[in-house]
């Protein structure tokens, strides 16, 4: 099962069938953007095989430009998504899937290679290669959402040290 309040903070054990949701959005991604080249790749916490996540699917659609970037923007909006254009703060546009009280999909647009889509690319290959970070970012997230269980800006930057410390080493590893 899928979906969370926008403002909630709720860690759900690993679920197989997150693989099946990203599998079955990817497919109706596939056909909207059917005229574009893009990528498209789960990212984030429900992409990381045992480990306890939020309940929403994270994907990342890369593009080459920014003007199909922007065009994408249109696509998504024509087929129902709430988007949130953040490419001059965050190097990204943001489409969401469900009512604000139960997000299901956040889906993240950005150009291929930039900054962003290289921390979410990063980020998975490194802990997919470390097993025993997905632990040690598990106790992290299960400590911080008892915490901030109704606070998901809070949460969020109680995760950032440790975020930024897994893309320090997976920059030095990754980046040519």
């Amino acid at each position: 099962m899928i979906g969370l309040n926008k403002d909630e903070v709720q860690i759900s054990p690993y679920d197989e069938t997150w693989k099946e949701e990203f599998e079955k959005e990817k497919r109706i991604l596939q056909n909207a953007l059917k005229n574009y080249d893009v990528v498209i790749e789960h990212v984030g916490s429900t992409a990381l095989p045992g480990l306890s996540a939020k309940p929403i699917i994270d994907i990342a659609i890369g593009t080459k430009n920014k003007e199909t970037l922007f065009e994408l923007e249109k696509v998504m909006i024509d087929n129902g998504y709430d988007v949130l254009n953040e490419y001059e703060k965050k190097g990204e546009i943001l489409a969401r899937k469900g009512p604000p009280e139960k997000r299901t999909h956040y889906i993240h647009m950005q150009i291929i290679g930039s900054e962003y889509w290289n921390e979410f690319m990063y980020f998975k290959k490194y802990m997919l290669e470390h097993p025993e970070e997905i632990k040690k970012y598990e106790q992290l997230k299960n400590t911080l959402s008892k915490q901030y269980k109704n606070d998901r800006k809070k949460y969020t930057k109680g995760k950032n040290e440790y975020i930024s410390g897994i893309l320090e080493k997976a920059y030095r590893l990754y980046k040519k």
